[in-house]
């Protein structure tokens, strides 16, 4: 069974995340932010994972959160014996589009290009996606390509975690008996 549970916790703020990589796409998350838990729910889906989530009010819950759930999915894939490794994916929403690139390598990394245009997507600062996302890399140790474009920020959002899921998907795939590394470990 490929599950994994972790705390997660930046300075003052703690979050909690429990995830099934084998799941259904069912997502019960409650951040604090309807426009991060509708997020959260795009990404269950895509990557059809079961996600619990829950963060504590503050400053710095977004990388409270990002690395509680990155560590889930770190312990759900264990020594990552038979995965695929790699998942890329594209997804358009409408105007937008977003590219994503994943390794499950075991070395953190985030390359982020595309920008926001407002400040606030719903509820949520903008800013603070890319830090979830640091967060995430570091917790899964996960190396991270993100490009975006697109007119609106709402669309670029969605469209960045939808292909986040489809690659995670794609890179846990069970193919294999052995360490997916030329080194032979991960």
């Amino acid at each position: 069974m490929r599950k994994g549970e972790a705390q997660g916790l930046f300075r003052e703020c703690k979050a909690r995340a429990c995830l099934d990589l084998d799941g259904s796409g069912k997502a019960t998350v409650n951040t604090g932010s309807g426009f991060l838990d509708h997020m959260l729910t795009a990404l269950a889906r895509t990557a059809l994972l079961d996600l619990t989530g829950q963060a504590e009010p503050g400053f710095y819950k977004m990388q409270a959160l990002g690395e509680a759930i990155g560590l889930s999915l770190d312990a759900s894939l264990g020594e990552r014996i038979g995965i695929r490794r790699y998942g890329s994916s594209s997804v358009p929403m409408d105007e937008a589009l977003a590219d994503v690139a994943l390794d499950f390598s075991g070395r953190p990394y985030l390359v982020m290009t595309g920008e926001f245009q407002s400040e606030r997507i719903g509820d949520l600062e903008a800013q603070l996606l890319q830090p979830f996302l640091e967060a995430l890399c570091v917790g899964a140790r996960l190396t991270l390509h993100v490009r975006f474009y697109g007119e609106n920020d709402h669309h670029k959002a969605e469209s960045i975690f939808k292909a986040l899921g489809f690659a995670i998907r794609e890179a846990v795939t069970k193919e294999g008996t052995g360490v997916p590394s030329t080194k032979g470990v991960i």
